[in-house]
């Protein structure tokens, strides 16, 4: 985090950890498997650093967990 801070470079991640998604995303991408379709795209609007217990984020943890089809208690 503090590399990508310093140096403004792009980075394209692949996770399948939502918190983690939003922990270090500018933007979330979310993908129906095969075949790979997107689902839905989420701009991460939060400044650094970032908390679980912000309400924002709690609202965009929610909001992807429903683009996934998972409940929120995950």
């Amino acid at each position: 985090m503090k590399l990508w801070q310093q140096s403004g470079f792009t980075v394209l991640m692949v996770t399948h950890d939502v918190e983690e998604a939003l922990f270090l995303a500018d933007r979330v991408v979310v993908f129906f498997p095969r075949p790979a379709q997107v689902v839905a795209e989420v701009d991460v609007k939060l400044p650094y650093p970032r908390h679980r217990g912000q309400s924002e984020f709690v609202q965009l943890r929610q909001k992807l967990l429903s683009h996934l089809g998972l409940p929120d208690s995950l």
